[in-house]
């Protein structure tokens, strides 16, 4: 049975957290590391945005830095997310392994059916998995959770993990929030949006598309328990062994490098 290597839950600020990400995919590369699932959380809290996303326009630095939140940009795709209370996942595979193959929306629905097994295995009912849906432009904004993306995992049709992906030099980066309480107001106070009413609607409409699994369930979640039930299921699903070990010495090196990298305004206010 093949190997991989899982890192378990450990706490960083936001760019640590990326730099990490960034230094597994690296050491993946080249070789020296398994397939990794890692977990991991954030503090303080941060709005992630999506690589594409302008940091200035889209969010509100001031008001970040008056309720203790940190901002980063991922390497992925999409909207802006809170981390908050949460549990976050990554995985990095090589692009080509099996368990990858089909592109990357089979990819999405393989990993999305392993961690419904997780939830599962906490007492914890989600709805089927779908294709996703379309919205009108009248009901964007920056933010990632009010709208559903391929096969992603809701409760009561509300997204209660948003999973993003990038692949770069054959190695695929997925990584997702767990979310266990979301706070919409909170989200949107960091959100730039000029106009209060559109605002006030747009609140409401991501309170319909959003939540976490405790709002939803009102199941009291332990993240060692979550943690250990996803890994339980990923590894029947993957039909792989996990075995537990912390970062090697070269991706923390990698990782302290790069966490210069994602606290820089050059990183962060690039577009």
């Amino acid at each position: 049975m093949e190997k991989w290597r899982i890192i378990k839950n450990t706490t960083y600020n936001a760019y640590m957290n990326m730099a990490i990400d960034e230094a597994i995919m690296i050491a993946h590369r080249e070789g020296k590391v398994e397939p990794t699932l890692r977990f991991y959380t954030w503090k303080p809290a941060c709005i992630s945005i999506g690589y594409f996303q302008k940091l200035e326009k889209e969010i509100d630095l001031d008001k970040c830095k008056e309720l203790n939140i940190d901002y980063v940009r991922r390497t992925t795709g999409g909207r802006a997310v809170l981390h908050d209370d949460e549990l976050t996942y990554s995985i990095v595979v090589r692009e080509n392994h099996p368990l990858m193959d089909g592109g990357i929306i089979k990819s999405y629905k393989f990993i999305s059916e392993g961690l419904c097994k997780g939830l599962s295995l906490c007492g914890v009912k989600t709805d089927e998995l779908s294709r996703g849906e379309r919205i009108g432009r009248e009901n964007l904004s920056s933010a990632c959770f009010n709208a559903h993306s391929a096969y992603e995992v809701t409760i009561n049709n509300k997204k209660v993990i948003g999973s993003a992906q990038t692949r770069k030099d054959g190695i695929i980066l997925q990584h997702g929030s767990i979310i266990l309480n979301f706070d919409v107001n909170k989200l949107f106070s960091v959100i730039k949006i000029r106009d209060e009413k559109q605002k006030e609607r747009l609140i409401r409409f991501t309170a319909n598309k959003a939540s976490g699994i405790e709002n939803e369930t009102k199941i009291k979640i332990d993240i060692n328990i979550l943690q250990e039930n996803i890994v339980k299921a990923l590894k029947e699903h993957f039909k792989v062994e996990f075995y537990e070990c912390n970062l090697t010495e070269y991706e923390i090196s990698i990782a302290n490098e790069l966490y210069k990298k994602y606290s820089s305004d050059e990183w962060n206010k690039k577009r």
